[in-house]
């Protein structure tokens, strides 16, 4: 029964984005309506005036014809249109939550702050020596982020970006694209970098005094 019901839910989840579609529709068929109401005397036919009013009008039947279009796919394929609406949102959700570089540092100063009020003794070796390695990247100023919209990659470049030596500068010296990923040390996504996070577990656990 709940099988069925949660089939027939996943069935509906479309109809919210139809309704969507529906307004968007009525609110074309009234610009092109003023469009259509908009005539130009004789001298400006012909002139740019109404090549533009032209233009704007297209474009608007256009837009009408792709909503009517969309909103006849997922009428007919409802299924198919919430598995892509989903995946639209959750897109969308995931880009509005991607970590950024300064949500790095914030995540590693509330670990670092968490960490320091240890004892050294009772302090867990794994995230003391993951943050020792993130504050001296960090001050040799090779830390660097990767965004691809969704997902962020903190990785290790070879010298710092105020580095003028020949070395730091040559292109034909720089990061290869085929060994990117050895250089990848933390992935963020959701609004926090994953590999920090699981460092820190038990943070405050030194299993070699237990």
């Amino acid at each position: 029964m709940s099988l069925n019901s949660g089939a027939r839910g996943f069935r509906r989840a479309p109809s919210l984005f139809r309704s969507s579609i529906e307004q968007l529709k009525t609110r074309y068929d009234t610009i092109q309506a003023r469009l259509d109401a908009i005539t130009f005397p004789e001298r400006y036919k012909g002139t740019i005036l109404e090549k533009w009013a032209t233009y704007w009008k297209n474009l608007v039947i256009d837009y009408k014809e792709m909503v009517i279009d969309t909103g006849r796919t997922m009428r007919e394929r409802p299924v198919r249109s919430g598995v892509y609406v989903s995946l639209l949102a959750g897109g969308l959700y995931a880009g509005a939550r991607n970590p950024s570089e300064s949500d790095f540092y914030d995540q590693y100063r509330r670990a670092y702050n968490e960490l320091a009020l240890v004892h050294p003794t009772c302090q867990n070796p794994v995230a003391s020596r993951h943050l020792t390695f993130l504050e001296r990247c960090h001050n040799e100023g090779i830390l660097r982020r990767l965004s691809l919209g969704v997902v962020s990659f903190l990785w290790l470049d070879n010298y710092d970006k105020g580095l003028a030596i020949y070395k730091a500068v040559c292109p034909y010296l720089q990061p290869r694209y085929l060994t990117f990923h050895e250089r990848i040390i933390d992935v963020g996504f959701n609004g926090k970098f994953w590999v920090l996070e699981r460092k820190m577990v038990d943070y405050d656990i030194n299993e070699e005094n237990v």
